[in-house]
């Protein structure tokens, strides 16, 4: 492992922080890049990001925080140390999510072409910053005899490295919803294709992973809570998918019998 990657003079470069901010420079360039084909002016982009990734990274920290407080109690300095490591993901998107929330109705944007335009960029910055939970660390996963197992410090024993299972099925979901984006879906569906199957990455993922989320359900059984907050986000992708596409299939109806269109009105009873 590598929590430092370097020091500039006596000043250390830590993996965990410096991957953090690679994948978010990464994904707020990628979302630049693309803006204007959303009709997205890029300025806009840049001041939600940075709202977005400050609220993100303190509802993470916090999250964190809260699931081991034990940890933090003697030493609360501790906290504010993020470079070392510990955030809690659903803690932050979920805080990011609200931050975004407030700056488009603030701006009085379109919330849905903002989350298609940002769904990819999450999928890819995640990607990325999984990398420095790795050299950090944090985020292993359960024992392992398979021939790729780590061996982490303060470990006995080889460890599943699901901080690289995170990074290569969410590399998957990146290159899958770029391709999903040229389908020309309603507004929404691609980021509710990305909340199932970011969902679906998590609860497959969850098998294999070891902390507070790997707590088995009621003590017994396979399933943690980890799976449930998964099966919860799919079934809000999933639900989402097909009420954005009820929706759009009723504009375009009603569009249609607006202009009299008679014989193409028939082909959306």
């Amino acid at each position: 492992m590598m929590p430092e990657l370097f020091r500039i003079g006596p000043i250390p470069v830590h993996t965990y922080g410096l991957m953090w901010m690679v994948g978010i420079w990464l994904a707020v360039w990628r979302a630049l890049r693309v803006a204007r084909r959303y009709g997205v002016d890029p300025d806009d982009v840049f001041d939600l990001a940075f709202w977005a990734i400050l609220v993100g990274v303190i509802g993470g920290r916090l999250g964190y925080v809260l699931i081991f407080w034990r940890s933090y109690a003697e030493d609360p300095l501790a906290i504010l140390r993020v470079w070392e490591g510990g955030m809690s993901y659903f803690g932050g998107f979920g805080l990011a999510i609200l931050a975004a929330w407030w700056f488009v109705r603030r701006r009085r944007l379109d919330a849905w072409r903002i989350a298609d335009l940002a769904a990819p960029s999450i999928a890819l910055g995640y990607a990325i910053a999984r990398i420095g939970c790795f050299g950090a660390g944090c985020c292993y996963g359960a024992p392992t005899d398979l021939p790729w197992g780590v061996l982490f410090p303060g470990h006995s024993h080889p460890v599943h490295p699901t901080q690289l299972y995170s990074t290569v099925m969410n590399l998957a979901i990146f290159v899958i919803l770029t391709r999903l984006e040229k389908r020309g879906w309603a507004r929404g569906q691609l980021f509710a294709s990305f909340l199932i199957l970011h969902g679906a990455y998590r609860f497959i993922n969850e098998f294999f992973r070891a902390g507070a989320t790997s707590l088995t359900v009621l003590g017994v059984g396979v399933f943690t809570y980890g799976h449930l907050v998964a099966l919860l986000v799919m079934g809000v992708g999933w639900y989402l998918f097909r009420l954005r596409g009820r929706r759009q299939y009723q504009q375009q109806k009603e569009t249609c019998r607006s202009l009299h269109l008679d014989d193409e009105c028939r082909n959306w009873r």
